[in-house]
């Protein structure tokens, strides 16, 4: 449930003042509101004259003086008649001023014989401030149908849009976004709204509209509903249809909810090329701001992508459009500007770029592969798939490779870092399935440059693998640091050619290394080679001159003049995918879609493939460190 700080911002109306602030002056009370009932003494004259005091502050702007008002009617005439109507009139004040835990105190010390139908409105009220969703439904359930009654025996202007509101959050929270929908277009509806307040109820309408799946959306459609509710829930409608395979009531229905967001004066969004051009191919990467450089890289190795000659040996007809994903969205209040730009505008068959959320649900819409520079798996409901391998699975298949030439005895050497530490449990968890075991688990400060004491502390273990969950630059200092104590890489002796191998020298001890070796460049060879032989390492990519990337290495080499990273490699994949789907007879966004979901593609960092979630599965690339060179471990 939001807290009363939202509440407050509704109420306000920003800066208008209190929504229980829209009279000027005092409240007019009707002539027969301190009257006594018909047939009964006035027992209480004074009591009564304090009344009509007291209530004629309930709804002006002055909530503070209306509240003490009321507490010294009720201390003064605890037995008056009118003090049900005054309990309701403070519970309201208290409402309106933020104290719904007070409102709901006051509320309770009435006798339940006297309640009246203001006391179930306004409990039901401050139960959905409290954050008891399923009170507050069933409280207010009997005005939601037939509107708000009397506070007090007195109109309230503002018991409308305090209904809807608390209706609306209440609904929501109880699964039944539809109806808080409802809700919302309600209180937007309500004479004297204003117009803050209508575009806070829309804002928070399309806030709980994100959260409905496609097929719920889609479903609510199907009844009658109101242009408000349909502007709401056409996009994530369409984007069912489309997830569906049926383009053509996917166009019909964006068509029809793109003129009844215009007729509400709502953006329509443009209608775009729905199926997507195939020889038009998107990338949404950081070109300004503190990550322009990745953008840079990974536009380089697309770049390499899109000079390729077609199978048959043609030229090349692919064009690239390119969008900045750092840069201010390029219509006010939209997320996500670079896909939707893509999308809408470019009308590309599909994309590759950085994690952004907005961006993502965009392209669902519009039913638009996304291929994602990211390590977690966005969803099997999304157009989107995880392009780079998460670190959890590169430990994982270390630990089985380990497990495959005949380690059993494992020791993780690694960070206390939270990353170090999530990497060392997957490590661990795979070796147990395999039926390996943990000696021990031996850790550093992240960042450190000697590690002595854990040295120390590996002499006096037994075990056949040691595991560091780190960087490149950091298993270069920890391999001479293993050395000095005798301790040295053994190599891979089924998966290394014979040439390779050496005899091992007498009393040195030799276990297997492995790493996720992060950011692995040549630079470990210069600093460490000698102390590094056999090491298994999976960072994700290095640029090895073998069968799968070499032609991509030199290619790359020959434009650019340097070495690809990672960067560049996962940029390739990415369009190389989108490219290949197209080429495998992809002509429109749903083809590629399927092709991407179903298929598999030879990639620089593995012969990749999706799972049900669209996270990557197929397993991530090891290399192993052999003379002076780090090649591809088959």
């Amino acid at each position: 449930m939001r807290s009363w700080v939202l509440f407050a911002f509704l109420l306000a109306g920003c800066a208008s003042g209190q929504v229980g602030a829209r009279q000027e002056g005092p409240f007019p009370i009707s002539p027969d509101a301190g009257a006594p009932e018909a047939g009964m003494p006035r027992e209480d004259r004074g009591g009564d004259a304090d009344f009509r005091a007291a209530a004629s502050k309930a709804f002006a702007s002055d909530s503070a003086a209306a509240r003490s008002a009321l507490e010294a009617f009720l201390a003064n005439h605890p037995d008056h008649r009118r003090r049900p109507a005054a309990l309701a009139l403070l519970a309201r004040v208290q409402i309106v001023s933020g104290d719904a835990a007070g409102a709901k105190t006051t509320l309770e010390k009435a006798d339940p014989s006297g309640r009246t139908p203001d006391f179930d409105f306004l409990l039901g009220i401050a139960a959905s401030r409290l954050g008891n969703a399923v009170l507050a439904v069933a409280l207010l359930r009997p005005f939601i149908a037939s509107g708000p009654p009397l506070i007090g025996g007195l109109t309230d202007a503002d018991a409308p849009l305090l209904l809807r509101a608390a209706a609306a959050e209440a609904l929501a929270e109880t699964g039944d976004p539809v109806a808080a929908i409802v809700q919302w277009d309600q209180y937007r509806s309500i004479d004297g709204t204003r117009e803050s307040e209508r575009a806070y109820a829309r804002r928070r309408a399309e806030e709980v509209a994100e959260k409905i799946p496609g097929e719920a959306a889609l479903s609510a459609l199907n009844g009658p509903r109101s242009p408000f509710v349909r502007a709401m829930l056409g996009a994530h409608a369409v984007a069912a249809l489309r997830a569906r395979g049926d383009e053509a009531s996917a166009v019909r229905l964006e068509q029809d909810i793109g003129l009844v967001r215009r007729n509400l004066g709502f953006d329509p969004g443009l209608a775009g090329t729905p199926t997507g051009d195939p020889l038009r191919l998107g990338l949404a990467v950081p070109q300004s701001g503190a990550q322009a450089r990745l953008g840079e890289v990974v536009l380089r190795g697309a770049m390499l992508v899109m000079a390729e000659p077609t199978p048959a040996g043609d030229p090349s007809s692919y064009h690239l459009f390119v969008r900045d994903a750092a840069a201010p969205a390029e219509r006010a209040g939209t997320a996500g500007a670079a896909a939707w730009s893509l999308a809408r505008e470019d009308s590309v068959i599909g994309l590759l770029g950085t994690f952004d959320p907005r961006g993502i649900e965009l392209a669902t819409r519009d039913g638009v592969p996304f291929l994602l520079l990211d390590e977690h798996a966005p969803g099997a409901r999304t157009t989107a798939f995880q392009l780079i391998h998460a670190p959890e699975s590169r430990a994982i298949a270390l630990a089985q490779r380990a497990l495959s030439l005949g380690a059993r005895r494992f020791v993780v050497l690694g960070p206390d870092s939270a990353s170090g530490k999530r990497l060392a449990g997957s490590f661990s968890h795979a070796l147990t399935a395999g039926g390996g075991t943990l000696v021990a688990h031996i850790t550093y400060v992240a960042g450190a440059t000697s590690f002595s004491a854990q040295v120390n502390e590996l002499r006096k273990l037994a075990f056949d693998a040691l595991f560091v969950p780190d960087e490149a630059t950091r298993l270069e200092l920890i391999a001479p640091a293993l050395a000095v104590a005798n301790i040295w890489p053994r190599r891979p002796r089924l998966l290394v050619a014979p040439s390779s191998a050496s005899t091992p020298t007498a009393g040195r001890r030799e276990v297997l290394l492995l790493s996720t070796a992060l950011s692995l460049s040549e630079r470990l060879l210069r600093n460490a080679e000698r102390y590094v032989q056999g090491a298994m390492l999976c960072p994700g990519y290095y640029p090895a001159e073998d069968a799968r990337s070499g032609n991509f290495v030199a290619r790359f080499r020959e434009v650019y003049g340097t070495d690809p990273t990672a960067a560049d490699a996962y940029g390739y994949d990415g369009l190389s995918i989108l490219r290949g789907a197209v080429e495998r007879g992809g002509h429109t966004r749903a083809d590629v879609l399927h092709l991407v979901e179903s298929g598999r593609f030879e990639g620089m960092t593995g012969d990749i493939r999706f799972g049900p979630d669209h996270g990557r599965v197929d397993p991530p690339l090891i290399y192993v460190v052999d003379g002076d060179s780090i090649r591809l471990l088959k």
